[in-house]
């Protein structure tokens, strides 16, 4: 899920790049206006290192300004001074830096703030507090106590990633990581080992529903909404610590000529019936006629199995190896 790339369509690509979100789930009390102060070196920062779309979302920054500034936030103003294009900003930025002397630059922006906690009353029916007790002996069932629940608006912003895996356990579905990059949907929203049981209006049991449900929401409106299962005491979290370490190697896949060789072969079995294989020739020879065959008896013989011997300094420590071949050459001189 980290890798996957959104075939958007080219209106919804428009409205994002211009920072217009759909109303109805972008809500006002979801943004908020937000400023942050950098303390910049003389002749920094280099004005070609930001980037921003047609609606002043912020595409990239230098690298020593994420964080504060998180991939497209709606730059407003610089220094107080209102701007409204790319052009605006260079040239504020560039009049700072150009002076050779240390400075600030306080950027106000606007930035969705998409994380909502719920009451127990409004969680979904696959939540762990709606479950019924489980055995406190038994350790590899899911307690019922100790978690807090979410709402979380993801959007997927033009040529940004979701940067997240999943795992799924005892039909929950995990967050197993999340990429802490720029330009990352879940890098300030989702924590690892929160359990999402609910995407849009679809309750999440396995990892391909949970891929699904993600993908065709962000390929519909460009958001999802997320519900979120949080541990937060230590019973709670010492489980999901525990789901996360474990891992189920898978089984190794078979060539598919591999399985159909013998599907065809027992296909011919099932026909004509397993005859024993011709025994195999013991040693080499020329006239096969007169050599002996090997063949198979009941009789067992129980045979010893040779060692080698150990050498014994390498059984003791470095510092007492020394010290004995220390004092064996001392007798030996003595003599």
């Amino acid at each position: 899920m980290t890798t996957e790339t959104l075939n958007l369509s080219r209106e919804t690509k428009r409205a994002f790049r211009a920072g217009k979100f759909p109303e109805h789930i972008i809500k006002k009390d979801m943004i908020r206006e937000m400023t942050c102060t950098i303390d910049c070196a003389p002749g920094t920062p280099n004005y070609k290192e930001f980037k921003v779309t047609e609606g002043m979302l912020f595409q990239k920054v230098p690298d020593c300004m994420t964080p504060p500034l998180e991939y497209c936030d709606h730059l407003l103003k610089i220094n107080g001074k209102a701007v409204a294009t790319k052009r605006e900003m260079q040239e504020a930025i560039f009049k700072l830096a150009k002076s050779n002397k240390a400075h600030y630059l306080t950027f106000t922006f606007r930035r969705i703030i998409s994380v909502i906690r719920l009451n127990d009353r409004d969680v979904p029916s696959n939540a762990a507090i709606l479950k019924p007790d489980s055995d406190p002996s038994d350790v590899s069932q899911k307690t019922n106590k100790g978690y807090i629940y979410y709402k979380v608006v993801l959007i997927y912003f033009p040529r940004s990633k979701l940067g997240m895996s999943v795992k799924s356990y005892q039909n929950v579905v995990y967050v197993e990581s999340t990429d802490n990059t720029w330009g990352s949907t879940t890098r300030r929203f989702l924590y690892l080992g929160d359990a999402i049981l609910k995407v849009d209006d679809t309750e999440i049991n396995d990892v391909m529903t949970a891929q699904g449900a993600i993908r065709s929401g962000f390929q519909k409106n460009g958001t999802v909404t997320l519900i979120v299962e949080r541990a937060n005491q230590q019973l709670s979290s010492s489980f999901v610590r525990a789901v996360l370490n474990f891992n189920k190697e898978p089984d190794p896949s078979m060539p598919a000529d591999v399985i159909a060789a013998c599907a065809e072969q027992l296909a011919r079995y099932d026909k004509t019936g397993f005859t024993e294989p011709v025994s195999i020739y013991r040693g080499y020879t020329k006239s096969y006629k007169t050599a002996a065959r090997a063949t198979v008896t009941k009789k067992v013989d129980k045979k010893n199995i040779r060692s080698e011997h150990l050498f014994p300094g390498a059984l003791q420590k470095v510092s007492e190896f020394k010290e004995n071949q220390r004092l064996e050459a001392e007798k030996r001189k003595g003599k």
